[in-house]
């Protein structure tokens, strides 16, 4: 078929998908039309995920975005694919291409992590080394919340899942505020700062190229202090809290696993649930029960903080057969960034060990009702890919009756997730090294204690 036979045909199928969307097609014009054209069709017109309401408003966006999609830059493209994305209002509904669609090739040289009212500095290249542990008070004059309002229709899902993707995939992206609005120069940002002896000072932050960069890591790991491969190499150093406590050690590794003999407890830790970098999670479970053997402990701690998923499946059933053998009390600590197999695992404790669960923390980071699972539906000249989800979980209800259900096969309906020992990490405890959700676990435990010590 020739270029303009296939154009053709193309818009014989917006045509169709228009009569379906409610709002009429536009004719592709050019390559980036084309895209937005599969994005019409093979995602927003097919996708379960969106509501009739939701469905129109990205229809309408995308066809408002058809005649003006060639002459935007490649930055106000990706913005709008993003965008395209946000309208399902679904945290596993996101660009997710392979690696070969365009991105910007230089960033901030520091990494952030963005608390709800400011900023963190947790990184920095040898230049900025003196901002590490800074708050940013303010990016080119815009505070943290102010900065959120302009950026949250590029995310879907909660707001607490979209400020923690923003930071890596907008904010420290080159160009990228400027594209939306947000900024007054493409190459640089201006960062009104409070170092960590009280001053306060102004910073231009120039971006730089990614390739003069430590190799890319996955977020949850800048929590951390341990150094990244790469990171002396290229001259990057992280904050160093005057103590690492026990959830940021460690940093690079996937699994823990250790008794802490002052609790009698054991704790495990996942951030993720697939075998990643050498580690398995055969290892996890055999070094647990190599513990549990030598002393059984009599609580259980898991820390889900930063599990943002993988495969439920290679866990649920230890899980269930680790709750059955600890006798006493099981925190299971959460946060925001506790996402999708996270959630689903820590919901599977609390219904397999009903009445001896604490849920530690502060709310999970997404809904106990989302789509996940699905397909990729790419785009043929920039290569953005979107992610349509297929598979439906519900973790309240249930899903049984809708032919999409996904989640039920893993019996971890529970009421709700939210926290019994409210414990938040904020700026200011992270750091000062100090871990809110154990001092609220062995506050409980040594409560416990002498309640059962205290004659009645």
């Amino acid at each position: 078929m020739t270029r303009d036979g296939r154009r053709f045909a193309l818009l014989l199928a917006m045509i169709a998908a228009g009569a379906l969307g409610g709002a009429p097609s536009i004719a592709p014009a050019g390559p980036r039309a084309e895209d937005l054209a599969v994005a019409r069709s093979g995602y927003v017109l097919k996708s379960p995920v969106f509501t009739a309401a939701a469905r129109e408003r990205a229809v309408h966006f995308i066809d408002a975005s058809v005649p003006r999609a060639d002459a935007m830059t490649p930055e106000q493209f990706l913005l709008c694919i993003l965008r395209i994305a946000a309208f399902a209002d679904n945290g596993h509904d996101t660009e997710h291409d392979a690696g070969d669609a365009w991105w910007p090739a230089a960033r901030l040289p520091v990494r952030m992590l963005w608390f709800p009212e400011e900023w963190v500095i947790a990184r920095a290249d040898a230049a900025n080394a003196d901002l590490l542990g800074a708050r940013v008070l303010s990016i080119d004059g815009r505070s943290a919340r102010e900065l959120f309002a302009g950026l949250r229709e590029y995310w879907g899902g909660l707001d607490r899942y979209r400020r923690w993707n923003l930071e890596p995939a907008v904010i420290e992206q080159a160009g990228m505020l400027y594209a939306a609005g947000l900024a007054r120069r493409a190459d640089r940002l201006e960062l009104q700062v409070q170092l960590p002896d009280g001053r306060r000072v102004h910073r231009t932050l120039q971006f730089v190229a990614k390739s003069s960069m430590p190799p890319g890591q996955i977020f949850e790991r800048l929590w951390s202090p341990a150094a990244w491969p790469g990171d002396a190499e290229k001259g990057w150093t992280s904050f160093q809290p005057p103590v690492t406590p026990l959830y940021l050690q460690e940093g690079a590794r996937v699994f823990r696993v250790a008794r802490l003999a002052e609790l009698d407890a054991l704790f495990v830790q996942m951030r993720v649930h697939f075998d990643a970098d050498g580690e398995t999670v055969e290892d996890l479970r055999r070094r647990a029960e190599e513990i549990m053997q030598e002393k059984p402990p009599r609580h259980l701690i898991v820390d889900l903080r930063f599990d943002t998923g993988g495969d439920i499946d290679l866990t649920r059933d230890w899980q269930r057969s680790l709750a059955a053998r600890v006798p006493g009390q099981i925190y299971v600590l959460v946060s925001p960034h506790t996402f999708s197999a996270g959630i689903v695992s820590a919901a599977a404790f609390k219904h397999d060990a009903p009445g001896r669960v604490q849920v530690v923390g502060e709310a999970v980071g997404d809904r106990l009702r989302w789509w996940s699972e699905g397909d990729n539906v790419c785009m043929p000249h920039s290569h953005y890919c979107l992610h349509m989800t297929t598979g439906l979980w519900d973790l309240v209800h249930g899903c049984a009756a809708h032919p999409a259900c996904y989640g039920d096969r893993y019996e971890a309906q529970v009421a709700d997730l939210d926290p019994d020992l409210a414990a938040p990490i904020s700026a200011g405890s992270w750091l000062a090294g100090r871990d809110p959700g154990m001092e609220a676990i062995a506050r409980s435990i040594e409560s416990a204690a002498t309640r059962t010590r205290t004659p009645q």
